[in-house]
């Protein structure tokens, strides 16, 4: 335990006084965090353009095109004359999406022939294609039902039967992964896990690097009675300290002060999110150890984390992802961190079905402290001081 003591008082000694410690620590991604709740703040995307062709030209053509302007995701930015200029400004990025009203349209419709209504869109873009496109379904849907009640009417059938045939299949929508329809929720937690995986990665390799790049390992090591554990403990507490604290005021800022809903079992959240700054503690060891050069070592974890956010499985299913991809979405703890608090903070899923999600952090530590005699047996090397 004096050694312990020791190499965690020796420690606080190196970055207590550095600024560029705090800046990397705290400072920096604590403010793109708050960046990131500010980009998301209005929830979900508004007003995004998007052009018509109304062929038809009638009351109900132009009474569809009216409510497409009601909609809170879209705002009609150009009405235009032929298909070609519908389809150059979409392709353009001028708009997200193109409707096209074909003629006849009214006609058809009173005539229960189903005519066809147009509609594309870039699904490129994920999120925005996604917006859209329920958005406007949600609207024909609407005024289908609408238009079959005023036929139905036409022809005696009381109002009252009319809107009960005309609304055969209720259908009540369960969305897990984004229930609240407000990427503020859901984007901004990920994007704080993509932010800090990075940065503890990286400060903390920092801070084993330096041992390597001012020659200091040996003392390093005989401060901690010339054990690599104790060493690497006490080196990492004063890290691992300053990163849970800025979870809790992330934490406090999100759920609190903007007011995020947290459904599920706030114990597995928070243990979830200590063993994901333990994890990412533990994995900068790897990187450290393959040649105790601290450039390098920088190097190569930032190619590890920086592709972190698009692995995660939050935009696209894991198991869906080919083997490769796969393998390298379960070496990065934010896999398992994002999972764990979007079951818990949005879904609201019992805690027991998380805990393989912790396990598998667990195992990248356990991985990652196996490396450890390695970098032991680099701090002894004198060929490994002074690198560049």
């Amino acid at each position: 335990m004096s050694a312990l003591i020791k190499v965690l008082k020796r420690e606080i000694g190196l970055v207590y006084n550095k600024k560029l410690f705090w800046m990397l620590a705290f400072v920096i991604p604590l403010s793109l965090c708050l960046l990131m709740c500010l980009i998301f703040s209005k929830g979900s995307p508004t007003n995004l353009p998007i052009a018509v062709l109304n062929e038809d030209n009638s009351e109900i053509s132009r009474l569809f095109v009216r409510n497409i302007n009601t909609l809170p995701s879209c705002s009609v930015k150009y009405n235009v004359l032929n298909f070609q200029e519908g389809h150059q400004l979409l392709t353009e990025g001028k708009v997200y999406g193109f409707i096209a009203i074909p003629r006849n349209f009214e006609h058809d419709l009173f005539r229960l022939k189903q005519p066809k209504l147009l509609f594309y869109y870039n699904n490129q873009r994920i999120l925005i294609g996604g917006i859209i496109s329920k958005d406007i379904n949600t609207l024909v849907q609407t005024m289908m039902v609408g238009i079959d009640v005023k036929i139905r009417t036409k022809y005696g059938m009381p109002i009252e039967e009319a809107i009960k045939q005309s609304n055969i299949i209720n259908v009540k929508e369960h969305i897990l992964s984004n229930p609240y329809f407000n990427y503020q929720y859901f984007l901004s937690l990920v994007a704080f896990g993509h932010i800090l995986q990075i940065n503890f990665i990286l400060t903390m390799l920092w801070g084993l690097g330096s041992e390597f790049k001012y020659g200091r390992t040996k003392g390093w090591l005989a401060a901690a009675n010339n054990s690599i554990f104790i060493a690497f403990l006490g080196k990492m507490i004063p890290y691992f300290t300053v990163y849970v604290f800025l979870f809790a005021v992330l934490y406090f800022i999100y759920f609190i002060i903007l007011g995020v809903p947290y459904v599920g079992n706030l114990l597995m959240g928070i243990i979830s999110t200590v063993v994901f700054a333990f994890t990412c503690c533990c994995i900068a060891i790897i990187f450290i150890s393959i040649n105790g050069n601290f450039r390098y070592g920088l190097s190569n974890a930032a190619f590890y984390v920086a592709m972190g956010f698009a692995f995660a499985g939050v935009t696209y299913p894991v198991m869906a992802m080919p083997l490769i991809a796969k393998i390298y979405s379960y070496s990065i703890p934010i896999t398992y961190w994002v999972t764990v608090m979007i079951n818990q903070s949005l879904r609201g899923v019992p805690f027991v079905y998380d805990i393989k999600n912790i396990f598998a952090m667990c195992i990248l530590c356990g991985i990652s402290l196996t490396f450890l005699p390695r970098v032991k047996k680099l701090a002894l090397d004198e060929r490994r001081w002074f690198q560049l």
